[in-house]
């Protein structure tokens, strides 16, 4: 009962946070189109500032094995349908906490990215997707 609460709250809380930031990239683009950028400009500044599209496949991969674990043990299937839709926030805000953390230079890339597109997302996609 209390992993299906806090699976609800994860859902509501990553949905939130990831339709936050899509909105925010979406303003900035805008405006940074409006300046004059051009697409291929827009498409590099989304990769380097915000968030890259690998990362965020990466991220809703690894919740989808944690979600796959997660059904297995408890013998209960997840459709491949039902678990993408629900991790998809969940691997934006991922790839937009990686690429700001990465960004300072004063962590380590690669043990920042592990935590947080692999290690964070495995336990995360099994509580999100309803152990």
């Amino acid at each position: 009962m209390t992993t299906e609460i806090a699976g609800t709250a994860l859902r509501w809380g990553f949905l939130g946070a990831g339709a936050v930031l899509l909105a925010a990239f979406v303003l900035a683009a805008a405006r940074r189109r409006r300046d004059g950028a051009r697409f291929g400009e827009l498409a590099e500044w989304m990769e380097r500032e915000w968030f890259g599209a690998g990362t965020v496949f990466f991220a809703v991969l690894a919740g989808l094995a944690g979600s796959w674990a997660a059904a297995y043990a408890g013998e209960t299937a997840t459709g491949f349908e039902e678990s993408v839709p629900v991790l998809f926030p969940l691997g934006v805000v991922a790839a937009f906490a990686a690429c700001r953390l990465t960004a300072r230079g004063d962590r380590e890339p690669l043990r920042v990215k592990a935590l947080v597109l692999l290690a964070a997302p495995l336990p995360l996609g099994a509580l999100m997707t309803g152990w």
